[in-house]
């Protein structure tokens, strides 16, 4: 059944996207929460990446019992190529990203499409709640919710939890995709959107739960490097105040990483 706007148009479509390499403790608690939402219109994109038969095996047992699940395996054992292989073959109007650890809270699809509907933008993401692996909360991390607010504080802190957003498709394929390395590829991403004129927001109210864990590469010495590469490539093609602050402060944060708040590391 399609959904129709409150213009009586067809309302905007989603393609929820993930990528998962390993069997993570957590995995089938993500995949559940994205199949349990009240909001059932949408397709379920997953790209198992230089995967084990087991975990393959699991993944086609769950796409048995659901046929919003599109199951595809490559051998690149690389996010970004996963993602952009994913974002090929969507027909969904928005890219709604997954992660294979995290768990979006039931209404999450109701809520961004509703916020769509109403205030069409190319990357729309939210506040998100800080677990650990065993579910427990640590916190509320939160982002400045317009454009403007996102280009001022992006030269210091996170402006976007990356599993959060759904980023409009063809504006994705526009700027040609994820083309980070293998920690920044959102941080890439968010930049040559500024570069661009993408208009950005994120809503104040938390619609995932963003698990804390040993195995992440956020915040590991490769990210905070990555993260200076970038705003270096910024500085040398604009040489402009706001670029040299971001380059200044990547750098500051690679050296005292160490002396950063705990969970500060997410906020490369």
């Amino acid at each position: 059944m399609d959904i129709m706007g409150p213009s009586g148009k067809l309302a905007v479509s989603f393609s929820v996207i993930m990528c998962v390499d390993r069997q993570l403790p957590w995995l089938a608690e993500a995949i559940e929460s994205i199949l349990g939402q009240d909001d059932r219109q949408f397709e379920f994109l997953i790209a198992a990446n230089n995967c084990t038969d087991e975990l393959w095996n699991f993944l086609e047992t769950l796409s048995h019992r659901d046929d919003r699940i599109k199951l595809y395996r490559t051998q690149v054992g690389q996010l970004t190529f996963n993602l952009n292989y994913l974002a090929n073959v969507a027909s969904g109007d928005y890219l709604v990203r997954m992660d294979a650890d995290d768990v979006s809270e039931p209404d999450r699809l109701t809520t961004l499409r509703l916020e769509l509907e109403n205030h069409s933008v190319d990357i729309l993401g939210s506040a998100a709640t800080l677990i650990n692996g065993d579910g427990d909360v640590l916190g509320l991390m939160v982002y400045p919710i317009s454009s403007e607010e996102i280009i001022a504080r992006i030269t210091n802190e996170a402006v976007f939890c990356h599993p959060t957003v759904a980023i409009r498709r063809s504006f994705l394929l526009a700027v040609r995709g994820y083309s980070g390395g293998f920690a920044t590829e959102d941080k890439d991403l968010w930049l040559r959107a500024i570069n661009s004129g993408a208009t950005m927001r994120n809503l104040s109210r938390s619609l995932l739960r963003y698990r804390v864990h040993d195995g992440q590469t956020s915040g590991s010495r490769e990210a905070y490097a990555e993260n200076a590469s970038l705003w270096m490539r910024e500085f040398l093609l604009k040489g402009n105040f706001w670029a040299a602050k971001g380059l200044l402060i990547a750098i500051l944060k690679f050296f005292f990483r160490r002396f950063l708040p705990g969970t500060r590391r997410f906020n490369n």
